[in-house]
């Protein structure tokens, strides 16, 4: 990969022909030669699986056992003549096409698409049917639409999948044009767009300096056809109204594609989306509304996860908590305050763990507390002189905060989150704090995954940030997933 600057410029050709070129064919016609291959392999795949469905699914249904009420059914809204069936081909392909299935889209719409395309198509054919068999040929119809939807997005994972194996990088790969500054590089190529080497390939690095000059439109244009690059890609902060003019400009004289990536991938959330408003583009960066109903989500799973847990859980509790009585006196359950939603104090429950003068022992030993100041407010685990011999047990296991379910319960904490600080743990955020309080704490959480105690500040604080930036349901429920293996390995539990 090279670096194209404006110090650079000499190197070009500075004849007035080379303003007036005409763009690189290989730019617009590359774009449109992968978009049509593309297109035109999920078409093929289409139609074979809907001929299938028109022509050839009543042979299968006849051999495979089904009741004999759902045969019947089906036979209702299978296609019965060749004419019938070519209008269900038509009709389905049609579909897919005003839906944009052959169109770029992530996989949620691709998926999103060939649904609803399926849904539509069979009833487009089969309308009369629904409406004279009732709930027999409603049962036929549903079965018969999540049938042909499987079968299509299926079809368009294989034959993205095989013409990602069939296709060399240089031939499937945009070749980028990068725009970013000297200290943007680095975060630039970590980036999930650039970093995906299957659709982009970085060729060279434009200066955003260069967009300044009275030459910016020929230093772009050139830097273009030096690197045989076919698409801008923009990673540069804000730039001048001059200077976004000078990329336009520079798009439209070389038939190349233009992507402004976000300097933010997202809010917590929401995902970055595109509106029009009087004509004129914005991009929402986040939605308190969607923010909202995945809050209410998260709290409906909270109330059910807590009160399952609670009483599935009620057997091995209470055996803890006669051991932890047994092994030394005071309560069995020991609330510690810590630091809640929007700066709210609350108990966090735990099986004590430690002497019932833990507190006291700490405060008074001058030299134990900056230790345990300076080992991120937790001492050392064989050093520890208040944790009993249970209480080791119990934390290495995770076992001693399984009352936190009730916290939970309680809405205190949530079941996946921030892990809750102590008051003095709030100056390692700094006015990040604000952001870090925003959701509740969790049980399960970033840094409970990712090594826990062996992660200290301010790798810590980083973890605990960037899951609230990034928040959003799925991810709770893919820290959820990952919690399990994390406390049968104990990593980093004490």
């Amino acid at each position: 990969m090279s670096a194209v600057t404006p110090k650079l410029a000499p190197r070009f050709p500075q004849s007035k022909r080379a303003l007036t070129a005409a763009p690189p064919p290989w730019c617009a016609w590359g774009h449109l030669a992968r978009r049509l291959a593309s297109a035109l392999a999920l078409l093929t795949a289409d139609l074979l699986i809907v001929t299938f469905f028109g022509f050839d699914i009543e042979l299968l249904i006849e051999r495979v056992w089904l009741p004999s009420t759902l045969t019947d059914a089906l036979k209702l809204v299978l296609p019965g003549t060749e004419l019938a069936r070519i209008q269900f081909v038509i009709a389905v392909i049609l579909c897919l096409i005003l839906l944009k299935a052959y169109a770029p889209a992530e996989r949620g719409q691709v998926k999103r698409r060939r649904l609803a395309a399926a849904v539509l198509g069979v009833a487009t054919t089969n309308w009369t049917v629904l409406w004279e068999a009732g709930a027999l040929g409603l049962e036929a119809y549903l079965v018969l639409a999540s049938s042909l939807a499987l079968a299509l997005v299926l079809g368009a994972l294989l034959v993205n999948t095989l013409l990602r194996l069939a296709t060399p990088v240089r031939l499937r790969a945009a070749r980028v044009l990068l725009v970013a500054g000297h200290h943007d590089i680095h975060r630039a190529r970590r980036h999930p767009v650039v970093s995906d080497r299957s659709r982009f390939a970085v060729t060279a690095i434009f200066d955003p300096k260069g967009l300044q000059g009275d030459r910016a439109l020929e230093l772009l244009c050139q830097a273009m056809r030096q690197c045989h690059a076919d698409t801008i890609v923009l990673y540069c902060g804000t730039l001048c109204d001059r200077a976004y003019r000078v990329v336009l400009d520079a798009g439209t004289a070389t038939g190349c594609g233009l992507i402004s990536l976000a300097r933010s991938y997202g809010g917590a959330g929401s995902e970055p989306r595109m509106m029009w408003s009087k004509g004129s583009p914005m991009i929402v960066l986040a939605s308190p509304a969607m923010r909202a109903v995945q809050l209410l989500l998260k709290r409906a799973v909270d109330i059910l996860g807590a009160g399952f847990g609670l009483v599935a859980l009620a057997p091995l509790m209470l055996v803890i908590a006669v051991a932890v009585r047994l092994q030394s006196r005071g309560p069995i359950v020991f609330g510690h305050r810590r630091v809640g939603i929007r700066g709210r104090p609350f108990r966090c429950l735990k099986f004590r763990s430690m002497r019932i003068d833990a507190e006291e022992l700490l405060r008074r030993d001058p030299v134990l507390l900056s230790q345990y100041v300076k080992n991120n407010y937790k001492l050392p685990e064989r050093s520890d002189p208040r944790i009993t011999r249970l209480g080791r047990i119990l934390r290495a296991t995770s076992l001693d905060e399984l009352p936190q379910l009730w916290n939970v319960l309680r809405g205190d904490m949530s079941l996946v989150g921030p892990r809750p600080v102590v008051p003095d743990e709030l100056s390692e955020y700094g006015e990040r704090s604000q952001v870090l309080l925003s959701l509740k704490p969790g049980v399960a959480g970033s840094w409970a995954v990712n090594g826990r105690s062996r992660v200290g500040y301010p790798r810590r604080a980083e973890l605990e940030l960037d899951y609230v930036r990034r928040w959003r349901f799925p991810l709770d429920l893919t820290i959820l997933a990952r919690t399990i293996p994390a406390i049968l390995t104990r990593r980093g539990a004490h």
